[in-house]
C-alpha cells in the first residue's frame, strides 16, 4: 500500500500544481487518504486508485483532457459503503466540494461529476461531455475483469470479503445479478483497444466466477 500511496501522491501534486494553496492541499489529500483506507476497502482502496492511473499513463496519447480521467480516477470511490446506492452521486460530490475550494473551473468539475457518477452502471450517457475521454475512463475501471485467472481470482475474493456482513447466499445473489448484467452486455468495453486486449478474457473470467457461484 506505501507504493500505492506515495504513487498516487505524486500523480495528486501533478493535478493540482496550478494550486499554490500548499496547506491546503495536502489537507485534501490527507482526507482522500483517510477515505481510501477503511478497514473494510479490500479492493477499492489506493491499490486500485494506481492501477488506474497505470492506465491512464499507459493510454494518455489518446486522450483529450486527461485532467478530467485524473480527478475522476482520484474521486470515483471516495465513498464506498456496502450498504448504500448512491456511492457514486456522493463521489461526485465530495469530489465537487474538494475541487471548488482549489477554484477548479465549474465546467471541468461538472465534467468530472459526470464521469464518477458514469461508473454507477457503466452505460454512456447521452450527449456525455468527452466521450472518447470517458468511454477510456469507464474501460480503466472495468479493465480488472480482463486480467489474467489468477489475478481475477484475488480480485473476487477481495469483493467478497468487502461483502462480508452479507451471508453466503445473500451475496451470491447479488454478486450473480451484478456478473449477469456485466455478461449480458454485447461488448463488456467501450473502447475498441479494450475490447480487443481484454473482452474475451472477461468473459471467460466471469463466465468461471458465476458457475463458482
Amino acid at each position: 500500500m506505501e507504493n500505492s500511496i506515495e504513487y498516487v501522491k505524486e500523480k495528486w501534486k501533478k493535478l493540482t500544481s496550478f494550486s499554490k494553496k500548499e496547506e491546503l492541499k495536502e489537507q485534501l489529500w490527507e482526507e482522500i487518504v483517510y477515505r481510501y483506507s477503511g478497514q473494510h476497502r479490500r479492493y477499492h482502496n489506493l491499490n486500485h486508485i494506481a492501477h488506474l492511473f497505470t492506465l491512464l499513463d499507459k493510454y494518455i496519447e489518446k486522450l483529450i483532457n486527461p485532467a478530467v480521467i485524473g480527478f475522476s480516477i482520484l474521486y470515483h470511490d471516495v465513498v464506498y459503503d456496502t450498504y448504500s446506492t448512491d456511492n457514486e452521486e456522493q463521489s461526485a460530490a465530495f469530489a465537487e466540494a474538494h475541487l471548488k475550494q482549489l477554484n477548479v473551473n465549474s465546467t471541468l468539475i461538472d465534467h468530472i461529476k459526470t464521469f464518477i457518477i458514469a461508473t454507477k452502471d457503466h452505460i454512456m450517457p447521452e450527449k456525455a461531455p468527452l466521450r472518447n475521454d470517458l468511454s477510456f475512463f469507464l474501460d480503466f475501471d472495468m479493465a480488472i475483469l480482463g486480467v489474467e485467472e489468477e489475478m481475477y481470482k484475488m480480485y473476487s475474493e477481495k469483493i467478497r470479503e468487502e461483502y462480508s456482513k452479507y451471508p453466503d447466499p445473500l451475496y451470491k445473489e447479488g454478486r450473480k445479478l451484478a456478473l449477469k448484467k456485466i455478461f449480458s452486455n454485447e461488448n463488456i468495453f467501450s473502447t475498441q483497444e479494450f475490447r480487443e486486449e481484454m473482452q474475451q478474457r472477461a468473459q471467460e473470467n466471469i463466465n468461471r466466477e458465476l458457475n463458482l457461484l
